[in-house]
C-alpha cells in the first residue's frame, strides 16, 4: 500500500512599498530585499513565494519614473555641451523603467499580487477613511487610501489560502504601524499569518521554518539573546565588553570611508544594532547573527561659477591645493574657510549606510 506524499509547507511572503523604497533609479527593490530572495531561492522542505501587491508596483514605478526625469535636465546640459541631441524624452524613460521592472520581477521570483476590487467592502473602508480609523492617519487631512488597498490585496489571498499553518503561512513585511496594525485586525482569525516590520525578522522566520525548532522557542530565545549582545548601559553585555564598535572600526576602516565613486566626501552617523536574527541549529547549538547598521551622509562642496570653464567635470579633490589651498583634510571632511569672497558650500547630495553581521552561537 503507497503511502500519500507528504504536502510541502508553502510560505508566501508579501511586501509593502515601505520595506522596498531605495534611492537608486535602476532598483525596483531595495537590495536586502534582492539579497533574502537570492539566499531562500530553493529550499528541501518549504516553497517560498514572492508578492508585490499591484498598488505596490505601480508606486515603485511612479517613484522609479520621478527619479529617470531628475536625469532629464542634465541630460540637456549634456546635450548642449556636446553640441548633439541624445534623443532621451520623458516618454523613453517611462518605457525603459517598464522594462526594468519586468526584467527584475523575472529575476528575482518575484510576482505580482492582483486584487479584486468587486469583493472589497467599500462602504466600511469609506467609514474608516472618515473617522481616521487605522490605515487612515489622523487629522485634517484624510491619508490612507492605498495602504487600505495595500490591506485588501493581502487579505483575499489570506481568505483563499490553506489556514493550517504547518501547510501554509503569508506574511505581510512593512515598517508602517498604521497598516500593520490594520491588517492584524482584518486577519486576526487568521492563525497562519504574520506581520513583520523588517528583512531581518522575515530572514530570522524563514529559518526558523526550515530547522528544528519551533517558533514559540526562538521568539523566546531571542529575547535574551539580544540583552547578551547589546543592553544599554551594561558593561557586562558582550558588544560593550568586547569593545565591538571599536574592533569594528579599526578593522572595516577603509569601508567605513568609503564613497560611491571620488569627489565625494562621507560623514558617518548613528550606529543602529538590529535585532539578533537566527540562522540555524546544529545538533544542540544554535546560531545568531546580530546586523549592525551606521549610517552615512554623503556630501560635495560646490565650485563658484567663476571658476574657468576648462576645470568642468574635475572634482574639488581632483583640484587639490592648487585651486583651493585654504583647504583643510580633518578626518574624512574638510573643513573650509572663506576662500576670497566665495566660501565653498557643502551641500548634502545623499545617504546610505554600511552593514555589518555579528555572528555568534
Amino acid at each position: 500500500m503507497s503511502q500519500r506524499k507528504k504536502t510541502q509547507p508553502e510560505l508566501k511572503v508579501v511586501f509593502d512599498t515601505s520595506v522596498l523604497f531605495t534611492q537608486v533609479a535602476s532598483d525596483l527593490v531595495k537590495s536586502e530585499v534582492g539579497d533574502i530572495i537570492a539566499k531562500n531561492t530553493h529550499h528541501n522542505d518549504i516553497t517560498i513565494q514572492w508578492y508585490l501587491p499591484e498598488v505596490v508596483l505601480d508606486e515603485r514605478r511612479y517613484q522609479m519614473e520621478s527619479k529617470a526625469f531628475e536625469f532629464l535636465p542634465s541630460i540637456g546640459k549634456l546635450e548642449k555641451l556636446l553640441g548633439h541631441n541624445l534623443n532621451i524624452t520623458e516618454d523613453i524613460l517611462v518605457h525603459r523603467v517598464d522594462e526594468a521592472i519586468k526584467r527584475q520581477l523575472a529575476e528575482l521570483g518575484i510576482s505580482s499580487l492582483p486584487i479584486d476590487t468587486s469583493v472589497i467592502d467599500w462602504h466600511a473602508l469609506i467609514k474608516r477613511s472618515v473617522n481616521r480609523h487605522p490605515p487612515f492617519e489622523p487629522g485634517e487631512k484624510e491619508k490612507g487610501f492605498r495602504d487600505s488597498i495595500i490591506a485588501e490585496s493581502f487579505r483575499q489571498p489570506v481568505q483563499q489560502s490553506p489556514t493550517t499553518p504547518s501547510i501554509c503561512r503569508l506574511v505581510m513585511v512593512t515598517d508602517d504601524n498604521l497598516l500593520a496594525e490594520y491588517i492584524l485586525d482584518i486577519t486576526k482569525d487568521s492563525k497562519n499569518v504574520k506581520v513583520l516590520s523588517t528583512i531581518n525578522e522575515l530572514e530570522s522566520l524563514i529559518n526558523t521554518l526550515v530547522s528544528e525548532v519551533t517558533e514559540e522557542f526562538v521568539t523566546e530565545l531571542s529575547e535574551q539573546v539580544k540583552k547578551y549582545f547589546f543592553d544599554k548601559g551594561n558593561e557586562e553585555s558582550l558588544y560593550y565588553k568586547e569593545n565591538i564598535r571599536d574592533k569594528t572600526g579599526e578593522q572595516y576602516g577603509e569601508e567605513l570611508k568609503a564613497t560611491p565613486k571620488k569627489g565625494l566626501l562621507r560623514e558617518n552617523g548613528t550606529w543602529r544594532i538590529s535585532e539578533p536574527v537566527f540562522i540555524k541549529k546544529e545538533k544542540q547549538r544554535l546560531f545568531w547573527i546580530t546586523p549592525i547598521r551606521v549610517e552615512a551622509r554623503l556630501y560635495k562642496y560646490e565650485i563658484p561659477e567663476s571658476i574657468s570653464g576648462s576645470l568642468l567635470g574635475r572634482s574639488l579633490l581632483d583640484l587639490g591645493d592648487a585651486l583651493y589651498p585654504e583647504v583643510e583634510q580633518r578626518g574624512a571632511l574638510p573643513t573650509l574657510a572663506n576662500i576670497g569672497a566665495q566660501p565653498l558650500k557643502k551641500v548634502e547630495i545623499g545617504s546610505g549606510k554600511s552593514n555589518f553581521e555579528i555572528h555568534g552561537v
